[in-house]
């Protein structure tokens, strides 16, 4: 008979899937072992500094990408801290997953969505470049999921993680 952790696990990757299907999600050409896929959206984050975090603390963020290992998402300013809360949502099912930063870069966001690493665009003379309007300055941050979180119910202080611990 499968533990509570596996159907929590097996739960959380069917939420995964989900969401990748109904964002119209395509993969990106690239050398990864998971193929990521886009995610267009708004979700949550939060950042896990010394506590887990408390409802307040969470922030509305664009997404770029997703799949099963990790995430990646838009910020204004390079982040702050290194361990995350991810709050994942559709419309039946919320999950959170306790993740970490992997890498970040500064980026350049399209109003179409495309995105330019802002050194790369350097390299380029600015007649050479398609009109894609107006860029955005932005931090495009890629993160790893470790485990689940689970928020506990009434103080919204603390948390639950088969993470052995967030800090490191």
């Amino acid at each position: 008979m499968p533990t509570f952790e596996a159907q929590s696990d097996a739960g959380f990757y069917e939420l995964v899937n989900r969401i990748l299907m109904r964002s119209d999600a395509r993969s990106l050409q690239e050398r990864r072992i998971r193929p990521r896929m886009e995610f267009d959206t708004e979700q949550r984050i939060a950042p896990w500094v010394d506590k887990s975090p408390s409802e307040g603390d969470f922030i509305t963020v664009r997404c770029f990408d997703l799949n099963k290992g990790g995430i990646a998402f838009f910020l204004d300013e390079p982040p702050p801290f290194r361990k995350l809360v991810v709050e994942l949502k559709c419309p039946q099912k919320r999950i959170y997953v306790l993740a970490e930063v992997a890498h970040y870069a500064p980026v350049l966001l399209y109003p179409n969505g495309d995105i330019v690493l802002q050194e790369a665009e350097d390299v380029f003379e600015e007649e050479d470049l398609p009109d894609l309007g107006q860029p955005v300055p932005k931090i495009l941050v890629g993160c790893r999921f470790l485990s689940r979180w689970t928020p506990c119910e009434g103080s919204g202080t603390s948390g639950t993680s088969r993470a052995a611990s967030p800090s490191g």
